[in-house]
């Protein structure tokens, strides 16, 4: 019963990355809601002196309603703000990338409220098996770059990536923010 379970979210992992986590080589041509709504979430900062700034706020909107475990991964996220966030620099002489090592990372509402970090221990057990196959995967498909990354998860609050708001990331001198609702989301 575990195994089929834990096979279960994992395909669900897999999905929400591999939805999330496209790299926008050009302009979408005739996007979905669903892509619309995966390119606002992805923020990428390059900066000179080849610093790469990368945050991607997973939301229920990127899992596919089709896909195993939908509603799972969906409810988590509906839940929880689960961020993604990479801090890297490349070596111009050996083209090699570095990682800063993260430790932790802020997340505030609209009016400056700071979001309760959630530590994985508090998440339900199929929350926390989701949480370890997507970034077993991400590990596993980015190499270097994929241990650069490494994953927040908050109490969501009053933050809706579909409802009037905002989310800010205070992160490496600068503060990133996504505006809500998303483009792509449903209309009410």
């Amino acid at each position: 019963m575990f195994g089929r379970k834990f096979a279960f979210i994992a395909a669900s992992a897999v999905a929400l990355i591999a939805l999330g986590l496209c790299p926008a080589l050009s302009r979408p041509w005739k996007p979905t809601p669903t892509a619309i709504i995966r390119d606002y979430a992805t923020i990428s900062d390059s900066r000179p002196g080849s610093e790469l700034i990368l945050l991607l706020w997973f939301v229920p909107q990127m899992v596919p309603s089709d896909s195993a475990g939908s509603g799972i991964a969906a409810a988590m996220l509906q839940k929880y703000i689960v961020i993604l966030a990479v801090h890297g620099h490349l070596e111009s002489t050996s083209g090699t990338m570095s990682f800063e090592d993260l430790d932790g990372l802020k997340a505030e509402d609209e009016t400056g409220r700071p979001l309760t970090p959630v530590a994985r221990d508090d998440l339900p057990p199929t929350n926390i098996a989701m949480l370890a196959a997507m970034e077993g995967v991400i590990r596993q498909s980015f190499g270097a770059m994929g241990k650069g990354m490494k994953m927040f998860v908050f109490g969501a609050g009053g933050v809706d990536s579909c409802k009037k708001g905002q989310l800010s990331v205070p992160f490496a001198s600068e503060t990133y923010t996504w505006d809500t609702p998303f483009p792509g989301c449903p209309q009410k």
